[in-house]
């Protein structure tokens, strides 16, 4: 009987925890490809590197022992179940895991000025060891505190926000709605947090940016009332679209057991559109589910090769923490077209209702009280008050 191939694409978050998870099975042979010349590494610790001291190094990840192969995939011919590769090389599968993760949203081509301050250096994203690598030599040459205008409202931008203030350096922080974060914390959440920024950093929220200009030594950002803002370097948070291989454009369609469509082939991590009964359609990028993710999708290809149970649907129930202005922003499962819900209590928590079901649950200074909710997330109606529940483990996909 011929060993079963399973090719891996993309060595990140959710790449390695399939590649992790597959690496315990001597029934199959496994190969992990990820793209020529780049290291992989843990992408949420790239703000050590830009605004810190990190050494690069040190934020390699390690990946488990199975075949790696340095090359880019280029094209997936699902029919042949080959991938094509910018060697040239093709290499066969049995099973195709794709988690080739994203890529961050840049500001329109259209955008007046926009691709002149990118070449430049004066505006960059904030999504890859190479973004932080600039970004960190940027703020090294000004010799100074800079002043740094960040677009963006979520995660990303919040923390960052957090941490230049921290630093010394001036924020001005842009941000199309008047409550920044909503999508991602919920609405209670958002509210405190844009209280927060208003008193330590210059906001500009329910404002677009409507031109570019880079300047000398630094960029003027206009926004869409004409008023112009003068930085050093404008950081863009705008949130990230997924980087799927062709011959899928715009993200991989998977249901709730995260397969595509077509048999054994599967999506994990920031390239997953998810579409299933109990959520609806979603998507996550965070590095936590992703982690989840790879894992469950690996277990779903070991059971279609009949070598493993089932694992059953996919349901999101990792953590994400995020450390703004000395407090801790924590948050399990998902908000996505949910009902927040603001609990009473000593400890500010705020749970996400879909339906009968919770699906999320978010806080400030509440990581104990959040984290607890990781495995009781999409089971039906939850009737007891979470000052009083049970302190329960860790979650999982």
């Amino acid at each position: 009987m011929t060993t079963p191939h399973v090719l891996i694409v993309g060595t990140g978050a959710a790449g390695a925890a399939a590649a992790r998870r597959l690496a315990t099975e001597r029934e199959v042979r496994v190969t992990l490809v990820g793209d020529t010349e780049v290291t992989p590494y843990t992408r949420m610790l790239i703000k050590g590197i830009a605004f810190g001291s990190t050494p690069p190094e040190l934020i390699a990840l390690p990946l488990p022992e199975v075949d790696r192969l340095a090359d880019s995939v280029t094209r997936i011919d699902p029919v042949d179940r080959e991938a094509h590769l910018a060697s040239g090389a093709r290499l066969g599968y049995d099973a195709l895991v794709i988690a080739t993760g994203s890529r961050p949203r840049l500001l329109p081509d259209t955008l007046p000025g926009a691709q002149t301050a990118m070449e430049h250096g004066r505006v960059s994203p904030l999504h890859s060891l190479p973004d932080a690598l600039r970004i960190r030599a940027r703020l090294a040459w000004l010799g100074r505190p800079a002043r740094v205008a960040i677009y963006g409202g979520g995660i990303i931008a919040a923390e960052t926000a957090s941490t230049l203030h921290d630093a010394g350096h001036t924020v001005l922080l842009i941000a199309r709605s008047t409550v920044p974060g909503a999508a991602a914390f919920g609405a209670p959440v958002a509210e405190r947090l844009v209280a927060a920024h208003q008193s330590r950093v210059h906001t500009y929220f329910g404002h677009t940016v409507s031109r570019v200009d880079a300047a000398d030594p630094g960029v003027v950002v206009t926004l869409d009332d004409d008023r112009p803002l003068i930085a050093d370097l404008l950081l863009l948070a705008l949130g990230t679209l997924p980087a799927a291989p062709a011959p899928w454009a715009g993200g991989v369609d998977v249901d709730e057991h995260l397969r595509t469509g077509l048999p054994r082939h599967y999506a994990a991590g920031g390239v997953a559109l998810h579409h299933d009964e109990a959520l609806g359609a979603w998507r996550i990028d965070h590095w936590e589910d992703a982690v989840a993710q790879g894992t469950h999708a690996a277990r779903v290809a070991l059971h279609d090769l009949d070598l493993g149970d089932d694992p059953g649907p996919y349901l999101p129930r990792s953590p994400f923490l995020a450390l703004v202005y000395g407090h801790a922003i924590t948050g399990v499962g998902a908000t996505v077209g949910a009902t927040s819900l603001l609990e009473t209590g000593d400890e500010f928590v705020v749970r996400h209702e879909r339906g009968d079901s919770v699906i999320g649950v978010t806080g400030i200074d509440a990581v104990g009280t959040v984290a607890q909710w990781g495995p009781r997330l999409h089971a039906g109606t939850v009737t007891c008050d979470i000052a009083q529940a049970p302190l329960l483990g860790g979650g999982g996909g």
